[in-house]
This record gives C-alpha cells, sequence and structure tokens, in this order.
C-alpha cells in the first residue's frame, strides 16, 4: 500500500509540472504581458506586449492592436498611445502607428484599430530569437462607468501580426493568446 502510495504521489507530482510546462510552452508570439486586469473607471493604464518563443532575427515587424472591437466587449476603453519597450531601447529600432478611430461614445471611449509598424534602421541589427519581455508598452484610459455597473468588460485584441527577417522572409509571431480582457471597475 505504501509503494502504490509513493507511485501515485509521483504520478500527481509530474503531472501537474508537465502540465505546468505545457502552458508555457503554448505561448508564443505577441501577447499581452496579462490575460486579464481590474481597472478602476477614470484612471489610466499602461500594458505590455511581449513577444515569445522568438525563432529568427527579425528586421521588422507589423500587427493590428483592436480595442472595444470583440462582440462581448463594451465601449469604456480610451486609446492614449504606444511606446517602445525596454527591449527596443536601441535608437535603430523605429515605431510607427496609426489610429482608426471608431464613432466616440458619450463617455469618450471608442471602438479603435491601431496600426503598429516597427522595424530596424541597422542593417545588421534586428530582434534577436529568444523571449521578450517588454516589447511595447500600450496606453490607455478607462472611461466612466455607466449607472451603477461594476465589472464591465471589454479588450485589447492583437490580430494581423507579421515579421520578416532582413532578407524578407516571414517570421511567424502570430498570438497563441490574443485576448487581454479589461473589467472597468467603479471607485
Amino acid at each position: 500500500m505504501r509503494n502504490f502510495s509513493l507511485v501515485m504521489i509521483v504520478y500527481i507530482v509530474l503531472f501537474n509540472f508537465s502540465s505546468v510546462a505545457q502552458e508555457i510552452d503554448t505561448n508564443r508570439g505577441l501577447i499581452f504581458e496579462k490575460k486579464l486586469e481590474y481597472r478602476l473607471e477614470d484612471s489610466s493604464y499602461t500594458d505590455v506586449i511581449k513577444l515569445l518563443n522568438l525563432d529568427n532575427k527579425i528586421q521588422a515587424l507589423q500587427f493590428r492592436v483592436l480595442i472595444n472591437k470583440e462582440p462581448d466587449d463594451s465601449t469604456i476603453l480610451i486609446f492614449k498611445d504606444i511606446q517602445k519597450g525596454a527591449d527596443l531601447s536601441d535608437l535603430s529600432w523605429l515605431l510607427n502607428f496609426n489610429v482608426v478611430k471608431g464613432p466616440v461614445a458619450k463617455n469618450g471611449a471608442s471602438q479603435d484599430e491601431v496600426y503598429i509598424v516597427l522595424y530596424s534602421s541597422n542593417l545588421k541589427g534586428g530582434l534577436l530569437p529568444g523571449n521578450h519581455s517588454e516589447l511595447i508598452k500600450v496606453n490607455y484610459k478607462v472611461a466612466d462607468l455607466p449607472g451603477l455597473q461594476n465589472n464591465i468588460k471589454s479588450s485589447m485584441k492583437i490580430s494581423h501580426a507579421e515579421a520578416s527577417t532582413f532578407e524578407g522572409f516571414a517570421i511567424d509571431i502570430k498570438p497563441t493568446r490574443d485576448e487581454f480582457k479589461v473589467y472597468g471597475k467603479r471607485r
């Protein structure tokens, strides 16, 4: 009986650690640092986009961030701007973005689509293979929440993620987890 208990304990430990390792391995590409966050209304925040499990050196990448655009989203997020993160501190990395705003609601929020392009002007530069934990910072505000509602869901979603080498070969950076959920809370 004692051997059986020992075998079961070892099996449970191995099974649990392997499932944790599988979850870590499945996160790849451009992803938000967090899956979800609770944020107070009428407050500003910054969240980070990471690039995980990069297989090749990247010279350029582009993607979109969709704000308040999921079918179950309420329009409560107000996009402010995007900045390069610590992993792109080299001055040869250039960031361009363009915001296509939807109709602005009474609370100042809108359904936006942010087009982002990053590229290195250094021909021998580029982003090396591996994990990059602070690629981009997204700055936004949570608008005033309507009425007495609390825990109202909205999101930011990464789409159309593409990258290439200096030679122009495509690199897969599609996110395995593309949505960052934000739940607005009353003060």
